[in-house]
């Protein structure tokens, strides 16, 4: 495959791939038997390519600026964007093997797959010194690796001329890990205030900042000024014990990435009533609700969320939050522990209720099907998220960001009331 978005020499790359399978049910000494009637063993091998990072970012560009000479403004023109003619494909390399199962002339069937991805030249927006002129260049900066497993079971529980019930349920189980970066395997912070840390060894994407410790009291005012802090304000861990809080005490604080989700749906069907049930679940997630800076730490500059009333004052020693002040008193506005939530949950997905008119009376008002529906979606949410929803979307300014909340719009919950008809 070939692409101009990639430098000189490196626009052309080669993504061969293979696939087996072996159907085990029709050898001799599995055919005509009354439990196996379907199994398979399957196995693949491929390479991918990425080269979705838009046009011309191997090339430098030009940009508008303006200048004050001579008490003048003026225009000029000066380069905006740094070249990287060795910009290349993101790579990515998939093992994949699974096994197909069907019992009971398939009453009974699932598929169940294991997947490795590796994925190499990662391409990203990576930061440079701030000194050179410009804070990043499109790059390919080094690998990582997922791999997990997916079961999907369906089954046809109850099957008579009246009623029917069958279900289905599956489950994916993900592990990532970021296996080099750069050139030294040197950390790259990005995000709101950095929050964001892409790691050797660590998840992409993983929250990045403080341990928050509680606030100081009345009592801790002499502890308090070793850290330059007083009676009021906000208590950081120091993990490096090196007697101030600074950027050497900041760590990993979660993962948006869940380590296991997937759904449960069953459909029951008697004579012509139909209904649907399915959930949704998300397990090992966390969610880092960036509002929250902006909700509780900026008292003076921005409305405030209610758990401001829980804020510290002489009266108020346990307090959640510090102390209010002044804007001019300054604020904490720390990425710390405080904004991550276990984002794990389960979700009704969807839940409807129909019933299709009989023949006979479709005869007689001659058309050929009419079902009447009711459902809701989102209709309950169980979590310990602090937030509207934990399944939240990207945060798109910035990649490897799942799980960023910064006032995202939950999910709505919708109810249907419907009517199909078929002439």
């Amino acid at each position: 495959d070939g692409s101009s978005r990639f430098g000189a020499d490196n626009k052309f790359a080669f993504f061969p791939s293979a696939a087996l399978a072996y159907r085990i049910s029709n050898e001799d000494f599995l055919k005509n038997n009354s439990i196996i009637s379907n199994m398979k063993l399957r196995g693949s091998y491929g390479l991918t390519g990425n080269s979705e990072i838009g046009s011309y970012k191997s090339q430098a560009n030009l940009s508008t600026n303006s200048y004050i000479f001579s008490g003048v403004r003026v225009s000029g023109s000066s380069i905006g964007r740094l070249a990287n003619p060795e910009l290349q494909w993101e790579k990515t390399a998939q093992f994949d093997v699974g096994m197909d199962i069907g019992l009971f002339k398939n009453r009974i069937t699932m598929e169940f797959d294991y997947f490795q991805k590796k994925t190499h030249d990662l391409l990203y927006d990576a930061p440079v010194p701030a000194t050179s002129g410009y804070t990043i260049v499109t790059r390919n900066i080094g690998s990582m690796e997922n791999n997990g497993f997916e079961l999907s079971l369906n089954t046809i529980n109850i099957k008579k001329n009246d009623f029917t019930w069958s279900s289905s349920f599956n489950i994916s189980t993900l592990k990532n890990r970021i296996t080099a970066l750069g050139v030294n395997n040197e950390d790259i912070l990005y995000g709101t205030k950095e929050g964001l840390i892409l790691r050797v060894g660590e998840s992409a994407g993983s929250f990045f900042g403080y341990l928050r410790d509680g606030v100081w009291g009345t009592a801790e005012a002499d502890a308090a000024s070793k850290f330059g802090q007083r009676p009021g304000d906000l208590r950081i861990k120091d993990l490096n014990k090196d007697g101030a809080i600074n950027g050497q005490d900041r760590t990993i604080m979660g993962k948006g990435i869940p380590d296991f989700y997937g759904t449960f749906a069953n459909t029951i069907r008697y004579k012509n009533f139909d209904f649907l049930l399915e959930i949704q679940y998300s397990q090992g997630n966390d969610v880092f609700n960036q509002a929250r800076n902006s909700g509780e730490a900026r008292q003076g500059l921005s409305n405030s969320f209610a758990t401001v009333l829980d804020a510290w004052t002489p009266e108020n020693q346990g307090a959640v939050l510090e102390q209010v002040r002044p804007t001019s008193a300054g604020y904490n506005y720390y990425m710390d522990s405080r904004k991550v939530s276990d984002g794990s949950f389960i979700r009704g997905k969807n839940i409807e209720l129909g019933y299709t008119l009989s023949n006979s009376i479709l005869k007689k008002i001659k058309m050929n099907k009419v079902r009447i529906y009711a459902s809701a979606q989102n209709f309950f949410l169980k979590t310990d998220y602090f937030g509207y929803d934990p399944e939240v979307a990207t945060y798109e300014e910035f990649s490897f960001s799942q799980g960023f909340n910064y006032y995202e719009y939950p999910k709505p919950r919708t109810f249907l009331f419907g009517l199909n008809i078929n002439f």
